[in-house]
């Protein structure tokens, strides 16, 4: 894992941390942008606020680069089971309404998430914002100040597009597959996975996953390709494909196993 942090033109390392912090005027950095170059994900985190109990803004772009997941972070108890909520995300140019899961984290930390998942297109919007407000309904506003974002996405960028070399996605990298991973994953759904809170709201939707399978076939990481707008769907299908499905490996020329990446079949959920 690669660890890259940069403000206007800084570069240093730096390490997680979360809390709460008085929100009203819009939040100022306290430290550069850290991009995290890991095995499964990249992402981009940066702490505002106050020293002494800041609060944390991140950026994941998703392994096919098609969408972006955008937290806010704080110290705090959150809910131990995720909540659906309604929101947006605004970067000046007109709210883009999204609903995204409110949870907490226990281990290591105490923190208290909010989730929403925008599309690479509305990302783009970042690139020229002096500011970003985060609505969550029947929660306070978060405002964060904006800066280097160009040089952030850029970095990102190239961030994924190693992802993606390391996981044999790109066209080059797919020449040395002899025989791509198998695998199911329709059959590992029960009735019982229907996440409660969208069952409550009657809430259905079609979501297409993207694995990353290793060499032993596990499903190493699960990313949402064409995601159904119900965060809650969208989250418990990754979890119970992480958890159940199992795949015989990629092949190479050579006939060993190798890293590769599997798009599911649409997953659909529907109440009967």
């Amino acid at each position: 894992m690669r660890i890259i942090q940069f403000a206007a033109a800084a570069v240093a390392i730096s390490i997680f941390g979360f809390s709460t912090a008085a929100l009203g005027e819009p939040l100022k950095p306290l430290q550069p942008w850290v991009v995290n170059y890991a095995a499964t994900e990249c992402n981009a985190q940066r702490e505002y606020g106050d020293s002494a109990d800041p609060i944390y803004l991140g950026l994941v772009p998703s392994a096919w680069g098609n969408t972006f997941e955008l937290f806010v972070a704080t110290k705090g108890l959150g809910p131990q089971s995720a909540e659906e909520l309604e929101g947006s995300v605004d970067f000046g140019h007109g709210p883009v309404k999204a609903w995204l899961l409110h949870y907490g984290t226990y281990k290591p930390k105490r923190l208290n998430f909010y989730r929403f998942r925008i599309s690479t297109g509305e990302i783009a919007q970042a690139t020229s914002a002096a500011l970003v407000t985060f609505h969550v309904k029947n929660h306070p506003d978060f405002v964060f100040t904006l800066e280097v974002i160009p040089e952030l996405l850029k970095t990102l960028h190239a961030c994924t597009t190693d992802l993606q070399r390391y996981w044999n996605m790109t066209r080059d990298e797919q020449k040395n597959i002899a025989a791509p991973a198998v695998g199911e994953v329709r059959s590992v759904f029960s009735p019982s996975d229907y996440p409660d809170e969208a069952m409550s709201r009657g809430q259905v939707g079609r979501v297409q996953f993207l694995l990353l399978i290793d060499e032993q076939g596990k499903v190493a990481a699960c990313d949402v390709l064409s995601p159904s707008g119900i965060p809650a769907l969208d989250g418990r299908g990754c979890q119970v494909i992480r958890e159940r499905a199992r795949f015989k490996p990629a092949m190479g020329r050579d006939g060993k196993s190798v890293r590769s990446s599997y798009v599911t079949p649409p997953v659909v959920w529907l109440m009967k």
